[in-house]
């Protein structure tokens, strides 16, 4: 019996990482959810990697206070992919220090990385080079961890991958599907995308007693009117955005699969939440993107990279409520986006 503490134990077995069962009025756990990091890892347009460090290092500093159960990134963690190499060396710094080893945790803590259209080169094409994902964040490199699931067609370059987690008795499994969009005509894969789904749609059926989440780069765009897209602290109640080219076919083969209830990406800046019912169920599709942030006077040239903003999402399991928390840790204080399309509540399966 491994754990942080004795409220938060985490047991490993054969593909799966454990947070056991909290007390009945208190059983909950987290998600760190790491948003287009490109501007980090490029040190561009007002980005640089202390912020990337800050969010790393605050997830682990308060893995067990907070009972984050796994970690997510949504893709482009890089900006020029493998044109410039350094980038990827800089990824791996950051994101290898949540596989240090923690009390109950010889693995650190469980994370998947998404596979954006800046991480392939050319860029957008699925088809294109994976050579610093396949080194740092490939199928090799996860092999024999105990939350990894696999990869599609046993892909060593991991662009299509699962994860597996259990977290107070319920399971989860956690679906990666590669940037593919159809906008991108002379990259689209469209038989690629066929195999990959279907591929995909076959793991959350073996896999039908887990909760599901399917995470891709792109699938939702956020709406226009929101001011949040480049303001912090000015969003109204969360947005639907609208699906794009991908994302359309993603919900439109996921939301068969039974235990799909969440959605998560990135890509273009901003924060949504859209919601689809289907055969009586709700799937939640949540927009993460902070790259188009600006700091006052809110002119192009005054980005600020992404400003270091984390994203946690709360799993209340006694009360049935997700709540997101959306945040900039730095190492001498928190600044807490309360606006209402970053700080917020809704039903947590319904």
């Amino acid at each position: 019996m491994l754990g942080f503490a004795a409220n938060h134990f985490n047991f490993f077995q054969t593909h799966q990482a454990i947070v056991a069962a909290q007390a009945e009025d208190d059983q909950y756990f987290n998600i760190a959810v790491l948003a287009d990091t490109q501007y980090y890892t490029g040190e561009r347009y007002g980005g640089n990697m202390n912020m990337f460090y800050d969010q790393i290092d605050w997830i682990i500093a308060n893995a067990e206070k907070e009972r984050i159960a796994y970690v997510v990134h949504v893709g482009d963690i890089t900006d020029q992919g493998d044109k410039l190499p350094e980038q990827w060396d800089r990824a791996k710094d950051a994101m290898y220090r949540l596989e240090r080893p923690l009390p109950g945790l010889p693995y650190g803590i469980p994370y998947g990385v998404a596979v954006g259209n800046h991480d392939v080169r050319p860029n957008g094409d699925p088809n294109g080079s994976k050579i610093g994902y396949t080194k740092y964040f490939g199928r090799k490199h996860f092999e024999g961890r105990p939350y990894y699931g696999g990869a599609y067609d046993n892909s060593d370059a991991n662009d299509n991958h699962y994860d597996l987690f259990e977290a107070n008795g319920e399971k989860f499994i956690v679906l990666y599907l590669i940037f593919n969009d159809p906008n991108k005509k002379e990259h689209y894969d469209a038989a690629l995308e066929e195999k990959v789904h279907n591929w995909g749609a076959d793991v959350l059926a073996k896999h039908a007693d887990r909760k599901a989440i399917v995470v891709s780069h792109n699938i939702l765009r956020p709406d226009t009117t929101s001011g949040s897209n480049f303001r912090a602290g000015v969003g109204a109640a969360p947005k639907p955005g609208n699906f794009t080219k991908q994302g359309n076919r993603i919900i439109n083969k996921f939301k068969h699969s039974p235990n799909v209830f969440m959605m998560l990406c990135g890509h273009v800046s901003g924060e949504a939440m859209r919601e689809v019912k289907f055969e009586g169920r709700t799937i939640k599709v949540l927009l993460t993107d902070y790259q188009g942030r600006r700091n006052p006077e809110y002119t192009d040239k005054d980005r600020n990279g992404g400003n270091g903003i984390l994203r946690l999402m709360k799993f209340n399991q006694s009360k049935q409520v997700l709540s997101v928390r959306t945040f900039i840790p730095q190492k001498d204080k928190i600044l807490e986006e309360t606006d209402e399309d970053s700080n917020f509540s809704v039903p947590l399966y319904n």
